[in-house]
């Protein structure tokens, strides 16, 4: 998939963006503040319908204005996507497709397989767990509409599920019948996503292991596993031993929803244990490991985009990863830097074509 043309009207710092784009590489330069992360975000927001940073969308209007949109013309083969993402306030958010809408935005996910690597990708190791299942929910989402389906499910009836507990404490009243009439769907949408996340991170790891030892060349051993409580019990089986727990709590207290993943190296946290050059290493090779991934799963190059992540790597990583590159089958890739001599160095590196656009 190769993006051809974006226009962005009152989208984030833009009131109006228009330009048209290499099928190979781009690169958009210029001094902190001008946007060129706000443009990876809008070709990000196309393919997944969202923020890339989890802005809402009020969010992304400009200031002083009342609506967005994000339009782009997208070539696969000799097809041609016309994609259109707009909100203005007081309105749902609507995505378009060659003219006709979606019904559900999740219907979208996976036409425009996009992997971002970026600054910010250090929260998938500082933040919370909620931080890392967003990861493997969004990855897994691009390739595998069973999977949405299920988790879409889960999440509404977990949240009827919280809501009736809410319910029983306000109102001093308890019925264990109505409950478990949501615990049954729970519980048979958890089994999905469970086992599909287990073969996510059994797929992945390996990925993980490869792409961190060419961009760090040394024998450190990353390492990525699953935590949940259905590795060791039932759904059912934890929903009905947590039932006093959750009625005291008035939520759901354990669950596919409180799954974690757990990075290492060498058999440590790196959270606790990485210096930061590692830590950098590893969120760059977990990000072309989930590149790597979508292309095996769709047959399809993603969309790569590295926002500023080549400012405090040292240079020899910098070669390592553009070398990665370079001889990979990924698609198109747009890169963002402060530093125009650099971007030129980064583009000579690469040995592709580009398009390069100063803001």
């Amino acid at each position: 998939m190769k993006l051809h043309k974006l226009i962005l009207n009152n989208f984030k710092n833009f009131e109006h963006f228009e330009a048209q784009f290499h099928p190979q590489v781009n690169a958009f330069t210029g001094n902190n503040g001008v946007g060129k992360t706000n443009l990876l975000d809008a070709v990000y927001a196309l393919a997944m319908g969202k923020s890339y940073f989890g802005l809402t969308n009020r969010q992304l209007i400009r200031h002083g204005e009342n609506f967005y949109s994000i339009k782009a013309v997208f070539q696969r083969d000799n097809d041609t996507y016309e994609v259109l993402l707009k909100y203005r306030e007081g309105e749902k958010k609507s995505l378009a497709v060659n003219g006709k809408e979606y019904t559900r935005l999740s219907d979208h996910i996976g036409l425009i397989p996009v992997v971002m690597i970026s600054p910010y990708d250090r929260d998938l190791i500082s933040e919370s767990g909620e931080t890392r299942r967003r990861f493997a929910d969004r990855l897994i989402a691009q390739y595998d509409k069973d999977y949405l389906n299920n988790l879409i499910r889960y999440t509404r009836t977990l949240q009827q599920r919280n809501s009736l507990l809410k319910y029983f404490a306000a109102n001093g009243t308890f019925d264990a019948t109505r409950l478990e009439t949501y615990d049954e769907s729970l519980a048979r949408y958890a089994a999905v996503i469970h086992a599909k996340r287990q073969q996510f991170v059994q797929s992945l790891a390996p990925l993980l292991a490869e792409k961190y030892k060419h961009i760090a060349g040394t024998g450190e051993q990353p390492g990525l596993t699953y935590r949940s409580a259905l590795n060791l019990t039932d759904a059912r089986e934890l929903l009905h031993k947590n039932i006093e727990r959750d009625r005291l709590l008035q939520y759901t207290s354990d669950g596919v929803h409180r799954d974690d993943l757990m990075f290492t190296l060498n058999g440590h946290p790196i959270k606790k244990f990485g210096s930061q050059g590692q830590q950098k290493s590893f969120l760059v090779a977990l990000r072309l490991a989930e590149a790597d991934m979508l292309f095996s799963r769709k047959n399809d190059a993603p969309i790569l985009l590295f926002d500023d992540i080549f400012d405090k790597l040292d240079p020899q990583r910098v070669h390592r990863i553009l070398d990665y590159v370079k001889h990979r089958p990924f698609g198109q890739v747009f890169i963002t830097d402060t530093h125009p001599e650099r971007v030129s160095l980064l583009l000579e590196a690469l040995d592709r074509q580009a398009g390069i656009y100063e803001l």
